[in-house]
């Protein structure tokens, strides 16, 4: 849009009197506004401001929620477990037929989620909340609302020589196309893939594909498993994240020094799920001390020690 107008000449005025356009002050301040109109305009039809989602096919940042299906009006996010038809060995469908007879008994399994430890792989393919995306040119974030994850996955590096196992395990990622590849190995074994516990050990290997829609509202994950010490064979499955605009990650109160009547009631299957700390419950309350109990060291031994709670 184009305005042609002729400004009035500025009436001589005395040292600290403001300048008067002739009486014609109207029409330069429909000038002025003519000309924030323009510039307005011209904003709004930039590259950037017309930016829609689907706009950048490589461009994952963003919230998303991994919605599963649509009741009525409420959407409800995918169950907590991959499957009960995966291809175990038999060691392995004892293990998760074990785990499944407890759960029909009404026993809560402990699991990083509910005891406060890293998730791991189970973060993200059990994720019970929103997924913050970040993204720079040589690195991916993954921020996960519950259990406080992180993940980075590493854009056209190779994985460390000497790589330090850990629950998360180390991502690399490449553009197939539009395509974003993730590899990811280097796990400590300590985590599980579900929250029902099934297995993975150290030699598990996952490969990702993400891809976003068309219309730049939907990511999906094709994620394929291997380990060989587990399965018989590698296994895919499929997570669908949605976009939630405007959704903003929440605290995760993960409780410290729990009460010891709340972790009683969980069956351990491993130590390494145990808390250290936790307060002793009598007559229904929690102690004012905290007792914390030192892991079995390589000898077998073990030292407790009650400090005051916080």
């Amino acid at each position: 849009m184009d305005f042609e107008t002729s400004l009035p000449a500025p009436v001589e005025h005395a040292a600290g009197r403001p300048v008067v356009f002739d009486g014609k002050l109207d029409q330069l301040m429909l000038v002025i506004v003519g000309l924030m109109l323009t510039v307005g305009a011209q904003a709004a039809q930039s590259p950037a401001a017309a930016e829609s989602p689907a706009s950048d096919a490589r461009d994952l940042t963003g919230t998303w929620r991994d919605w599963q299906s649509t009741i009525g009006s409420t959407q409800t996010t995918q169950m907590f477990v991959l499957g009960v038809d995966l291809p175990y060995k038999p060691k392995t469908q004892d293990l998760v037929s074990k785990r499944l007879d407890m759960f029909k008994e009404g026993r809560d399994l402990a699991s990083p989620h509910l005891t406060c430890r890293p998730t791991g792989v189970q973060g993200f393919t059990a994720q019970k909340g929103a997924m913050l995306v970040m993204q720079s040119p040589d690195r991916i974030a993954m921020l996960f609302d519950n259990d406080r994850e992180v993940r980075h996955i590493y854009l056209n590096q190779a994985h460390p020589a000497d790589l330090k196992p850990s629950y998360t395990g180390d991502s690399t990622g490449r553009w197939d196309g539009n395509t974003l590849v993730i590899d990811t190995i280097g796990y400590n074994g300590k985590g599980q893939l579900d929250e029902i516990g099934t297995p993975h050990s150290t030699q598990l290997h996952l490969v990702e594909r993400w891809t976003k829609s068309k219309d730049g509202n939907t990511l999906t994950d094709e994620i394929t498993f291997t380990d060989p010490v587990y399965y018989t064979q590698p296994f895919t499955k499929v997570r669908t994240w949605s976009r939630v605009p405007g959704e903003r990650l929440s605290d995760m109160d993960c409780q410290e020094n729990p009460r010891q009547d709340d972790i009683e009631k969980l069956t351990f299957e491993n130590d390494w799920f145990k808390p250290v700390c936790m307060r002793p419950v009598k007559n229904g309350l929690a102690a004012d001390k905290v007792v914390c109990t030192v892991p079995k060291s390589s000898k077998g031994t073990t030292n407790s020690k009650a400090t005051t709670a916080r």
